[in-house]
């Protein structure tokens, strides 16, 4: 099993301040000491169609100089969507990342079914707008099949150029949990299909025994993974996780279930990735945090924690200058 960085935590839309751009984030990194990198498939980063033959040579041949595997490109998609022209749209955008992970060497093509995005409201990120409302409430189909559909026709664009579409656990829509993501690899019937599967993001993320229950059915399925939360710093120097899962009411305290999740993976001989990513607004002293506090929010998951005691409701956000 393997370590990386999910480039989505530099994009600059969750703390204030500019992005890294995707050269210098191969060299982050490096530094930071992951062992490869997930590149989002969206500006700044790495949207297929702002990357040229050259630029894509380029940084294939920086991480291969820099020892750094490119171990996924991720689409943020919606293939669920009843109305024709936008889902063709997502199809035409997933091709697309289809060949630019072939260019970058990467094998996989991290996916979702339907995902909702983000909004910005002076350049950061917010979730609120498209989860608090069904945007598709006037449909009375079944969604579900557009996204069988969309991925019988993806799945052969991945085999032609050698690439693993892993769609990820991820709700609030057509999937919410890894039982939706095994059903829709069975009835596709691709062997260039399989799962992402991050037990931060099951409804029972908490359960040591719904993780070690994930990893055993999914099995060879599974050919990627994530992580994500919030760290602290205690005073014995001990790294602790405070937060973690959904960004919402539970966040705060909520204790991912990752030493069993881990374990079983190990357990099963997972050889792939488990990528870190900053996914949500992030606070310092009750402002937008600036990119050192989620410079020491990834550097903290690559040093020796322990799981802490629950914490209270109340979210009580780490304070870098009392815990660093």
């Amino acid at each position: 099993m393997k370590i990386g960085l999910y480039s989505i935590t530099y994009r600059g839309v969750w703390y204030r301040g500019k992005a890294v751009d995707v050269f210098s984030l191969v060299r982050l990194a490096k530094q930071q000491g992951w062992e490869g990198l997930e590149l989002d498939a969206e500006r700044p980063h790495a949207a297929p169609m702002d990357l040229s033959a050259d630029d894509r040579t380029r940084l294939r041949d920086l991480a291969g100089e820099l020892g750094l595997e490119l171990c996924a490109v991720s689409p943020n998609c919606d293939l669920s969507s009843p109305v024709p022209v936008q889902r063709e749209a997502m199809i035409c955008y997933v091709r697309e990342c289809i060949k630019l992970a072939h260019d970058l060497g990467s094998p996989i093509c991290k996916i979702f079914a339907a995902w909702r995005g983000i909004t910005l409201y002076d350049g950061l990120a917010t979730y609120d707008d498209t989860y608090s409302y069904n945007q598709y409430g006037f449909w009375k189909g079944e969604r579900r099949g557009f996204v069988v559909e969309s991925m019988r026709e993806l799945c052969k664009v991945a085999e032609d150029y050698g690439i693993v579409l892993a769609m990820q656990n991820h709700g609030p829509d057509v999937v919410n949990r890894y039982q939706d993501v095994l059903s829709l690899i069975e009835e596709v019937g691709s062997p260039f299909f399989k799962g992402c599967m991050d037990i931060n993001i099951e409804p029972e993320a908490d359960s040591p025994e719904h993780a070690r229950e994930m990893v055993t059915c999914t099995g060879d399925l599974q050919v990627h993974s994530h992580m994500n939360g919030e760290f602290a710093r205690r005073r014995d120097g001990t790294v602790e996780l405070v937060a973690g899962g959904y960004f919402d009411k539970h966040f705060w305290g909520r204790q991912v279930a990752y030493p069993a999740y881990v374990d079983a993976l190990v357990s099963s001989g997972y050889k792939g990735y488990v990528d870190w990513e900053f996914c949500h607004p992030g606070q310092e002293n009750g402002r937008p945090a600036g990119i050192e506090y989620v410079h020491n929010q990834s550097e903290w998951p690559l040093s020796t924690s322990r799981p802490c005691a629950p914490q209270p409701s109340r979210r009580p956000r780490p304070q870098l200058s009392a815990l660093s």
